[in-house]
Formats: C-alpha cells, structure tokens, sequence
C-alpha cells in the first residue's frame, strides 16, 4: 500500500492534483489494492495508443469497452446540461439588474452564447456516430429547475460557474473530452476546438465566484446552502447512470471521479476563506449519494 501511495503521490504532482485529492484516491486505492494505481494511470497515461471503434463496441487505449449507446447516452447527458445551461444564462441575462450587477448580466449573455457553440460541437458529434441529441432525464430537469431558481446575482455566479462548471460540466464534458479523444480524434477536434473559445469568459467566471468568497460577500450559511442543494442533484445524475461504468468494469473509478467532482466546489470555498469543514460537508454529501437517498424536489 504504501508503496501504492507514493507512486500515486508521484503522478498527482506530476499532473499538479491539489492534495486534498489524496484522500479519495487512496479510498480507491484501498478498495483494489492490486490493480488500482496501474488501472488509474491507463485512462490517462496512453502513450501512442488510440483504442477502436469496432461495430457496436468502443475500445479505450488500456482496453476498457463501452456501446456505442452507452458512450452516446453520457455524451446525451452532456447535450442536455448544455442546452439547460445556455437556456438559464439568456435568461438571468435578460433580466432587470443594477450598475453592479450588469457585468454578470453581460457574463451570462456571453455564456449563453458559448453554450450553443457547445451544443453545435456536440451535435456533430452526436449525428456523426449516426446518433440524435440527448433526451433530458428526470434527474437532470431536477438538477436545473433548483439551478433556475436562484436569485440573487452573487449566488449564481457561485451555482453557475463554481458548482456547476466545476462538477457536472467536468465530468460529462472535460473528463469525457480526455478519455475518448484518443479513440475517436476525427470528432472530438471540433469539439475540443469549440470548448477551448470559452476560457476567457469562463475564467472570469470562476475567479470572480473566489472572489466573491473571498471577500466574503455571501454568507457561509448561504454558501453551504448552495452545495447542498446542488452539487447532491449532479451526483444523482452520476448515481443514475452508474449502470454504464459497471458494465464496462469502471464502476469504482467512476465513483472516484464522483467523490472529486463533488468535493472540488467546496474545497476551492475553503481555500479561498469560507469557514468552511470541507471534510465533513463532502461526506454528508457522499454518505447521502451513497445511501441511494435523494434530496426531495422542491
């Protein structure tokens, strides 16, 4: 195990993971104490391999297999925060604000309009594996009905480009992005192409969701309110669609992926001020997805 520890030490430095990620990544390490840092490493260390797509089936670079179905049911998720996404943020740009709040008013104008090139990209993508846009799940109009109804302009700068972005958009669109460009190069450069004209504006958005923490311009409270109204919402939709990971033996490194993507939003809080028990607001979070029990609609 510790052996296991230091090599995996070795490739988070190596690819610059914040330490309080080794906690997670050693949980995982312990559930396979074998085969875990070795079948870590291949879904991002691939060398010159490309993996395949054969028939039905899609074929990773460490051999790890998906349906195409199954792979264009994650992209259909993708498809769909997108399109709820770009629909929220012309909305909240349309509405009455202030002098202060006309810069985010201008914010979400700009992302609406960097989502449709999202959804174009995917499409593309989509119709070129011979597949239609995603249909929106319960789960995922769950999720942006509670992300619709904030309010206040401080707030969504934290539930869009903090919670949102960094959780739900990481692991449907970034992690994606990673993993199958090697298999499939000939439609994922339109779409990494589209992603990469958001930085700019997108940047803006995190920094100034640190900044607003950082000042301390919403209430700690409130901001605990937020995680936990959302960030459980994108577990669910990860929880939902657990089936896939465990038909292609990923399962474990999913919920990996899970575990992190829920924790990033509240440990980037944390260190930017929020007096905030990181640890045990994650584990809430984490015990709660994995008890199977979902935060009741309001």
């Amino acid at each position: 195990m510790a052996g296991g520890n230091m090599l995996v030490d070795k490739v988070m430095k190596k690819y610059g993971v914040p330490d309080w990620v080794r906690p997670y990544v050693y949980a995982y390490i312990r559930s396979n104490p074998l085969n875990a840092v070795r079948r870590g490493i291949s879904f991002i260390d691939v060398k010159r391999k490309r993996g395949r797509i054969t028939g039905n089936v899609i074929e990773l670079p460490n051999s790890v297999q998906f349906d195409v179905s199954d792979v264009m049911r994650i992209v259909g998720l993708f498809y769909s925060g997108e399109e709820e996404s770009s629909k929220i943020a012309e909305s909240w740009s349309k509405e009455l604000h202030d002098y202060d709040s006309k810069r985010y008013a201008e914010h979400f104008a700009a992302l609406s309009e960097i989502e449709q090139k999202h959804l174009r990209a995917i499409r593309n993508m989509l119709e070129g594996l011979g597949k239609k846009s995603g249909i929106e799940t319960q789960e995922v109009k769950v999720l942006f009905e509670k992300l619709g109804s904030v309010a206040d302009w401080k707030e969504r700068i934290i539930a869009y480009d903090l919670i949102l972005k960094s959780s739900y958009g990481s692991t449907f669109g970034n992690i994606f992005y990673k993993v199958f460009y090697p298999v499939m190069p000939e439609y994922m450069r339109s779409f990494g192409k589209a992603f990469s004209s958001e930085d700019a504006e997108a940047n803006w958005g995190y920094e100034e969701a640190k900044r607003i923490i950082r000042d301390g311009e919403i209430e700690t409270q409130r901001l605990v309110q937020l995680f936990g109204d959302l960030l459980p919402l994108i577990g669910n939709i990860i929880n939902a669609n657990m089936d896939i990971a465990a038909k292609a033996g990923i399962d474990k490194e999913v919920s990996l992926l899970r575990d992190i993507a829920i924790a990033y939003p509240i440990y980037i809080a944390k260190e930017c001020g929020a007096d905030i028990n990181a640890e045990k607001e994650t584990a809430a979070i984490l015990e709660t997805l994995k008890r199977g029990n979902k935060p009741a609609k309001e």
